[in-house]
């Protein structure tokens, strides 16, 4: 499908993106700080949402969620497709930027299938409302569990054999 938005212009696998985001959802992170971010995102950006959906992505599947502190937020999607056109500027919606990138210049994590491209989402600012205190939270990111879960995600997708060429 192709897809206009502002001077951007994206040539999308739905159905591809729709299944990979969907996977990503079952399999997203659950510390604290993304559970944060999936009960805030809706209120404090409401049209986020519905952006990502017109790509088929699912706002609570992100390929990667980095927080710089306990109210920033940046999200990282991948679409399964094509960027046909660049556009002058990054996408705004709610005041929000979202800078479509290529695969190959975004460093992003990702098992989505070639070709693909990402949409980064950010600096996204939201309240802290669990009830554990933000500076008691560890981040996930640099466990062994957390590590080997995304080196295996990884691998999934793209063989030593690829990896080493």
């Amino acid at each position: 499908m192709i897809l206009q938005v502002d001077d951007w212009r994206f040539d999308i696998d739905l159905k591809a993106t729709m299944a990979y985001s969907a996977e990503e959802v079952s399999d997203h992170c659950t510390c604290d700080y993304c559970l944060n971010f999936y009960a805030t995102i809706d209120r404090a950006y409401p049209d986020i949402r519905p952006f990502l959906a017109r790509f088929a992505v699912d706002i609570e599947g992100p390929d990667e969620l980095m927080t710089f502190d306990h109210t920033r937020y940046l999200g990282a999607y991948a679409v399964s497709g094509h960027i046909l056109q660049f556009g002058s500027a990054p996408i705004r919606v709610n005041g929000i930027s979202i800078l479509p990138e290529n695969a190959e210049d975004a460093m992003v994590n990702t098992g989505c299938l070639s070709p693909f491209f990402i949409l980064t989402v950010g600096m996204l600012t939201l309240p802290w409302v669990l009830e554990v205190a933000p500076e008691d939270v560890v981040s996930p990111a640099n466990t062994p569990s957390f590590l080997r879960k995304m080196w295996d995600k990884i691998m999934k997708y793209r063989p030593m054999d690829d990896l080493l060429s």
